[in-house]
């Protein structure tokens, strides 16, 4: 009987050990991908004397989102944020005047809390850039859409988890500033600073190299 309990308490030890080595601890050097899906969700604010008011409004977006962590040492990481092209409804008091695709990738340097261990969170700050692309009006006549390229600060905070075999499960929002000139031009003639401002929110899985 104390043979069988000595063996049990054994055993037991040497599972907690297995799951203790299993971890997918990061350190410094690793390179850290991410994949899943990221949703941009635009706070839009409009100049209200110029293009349109404050019914402009910019719907979300989901598409297939990466990014990829280099560990700069056990707890500083730098990271790059990006997806495929999001596209984007705008919409004036509800109906639908315009679209646009845009790329925003994201740099950001994280302070990773519990690189060691099974659950791992981190915040970071950083740049965005964001780019459109393929901007088309509705309903507008002759009308062209032309949004400037935009620079601005990223604040992010995340968490991955482990799960064994390699792999963990990532959670991550980002909060950025994007200012855009928006310019119409034609039948009608217009133009506006358009503050978008999104967050991002991606869950995915992830892995190390």
């Amino acid at each position: 009987m104390k043979l069988a309990k000595n063996s049990c308490v054994m055993a037991v030890a040497a599972g907690l050990a297995l799951m203790s080595s299993n971890a997918l601890a990061v350190e410094a050097g690793d390179i850290l991908v991410r994949v899943g899906a990221a949703h941009v969700r635009p706070t839009t604010e409009a100049d209200d004397n110029k293009l349109a008011g404050p019914g402009v409004e910019v719907d979300g977006n989901t598409q297939l989102g990466l990014n990829f962590t280099y560990m700069v040492t056990d707890n500083i990481g730098v990271e790059l944020l990006a997806a495929t092209p999001f596209k984007h409804d705008i919409t004036l008091n509800g109906g639908t005047v315009a679209t646009t695709k845009h790329l925003p990738p994201t740099l950001t340097v994280q302070y990773h809390f519990n690189p060691a261990g099974t659950i791992r969170p981190y915040v970071g700050a950083g740049v965005n850039y964001t780019t459109f692309f393929e901007e088309d009006t509705r309903g507008l006549g002759n009308t062209k859409l032309s949004l400037d390229d935009s620079f601005g600060l990223a604040a992010e905070a995340g968490v991955d988890v482990d799960l064994g075999n390699g792999f963990y499960l990532n959670g991550a929002a980002w909060y950025a500033d994007i200012d855009t000139d928006a310019t119409l031009s034609g039948d009608v003639n217009a133009s506006a600073e358009v503050e978008i401002d999104p967050w991002v929110f991606m869950v995915g899985v992830g892995t190390r190299f």
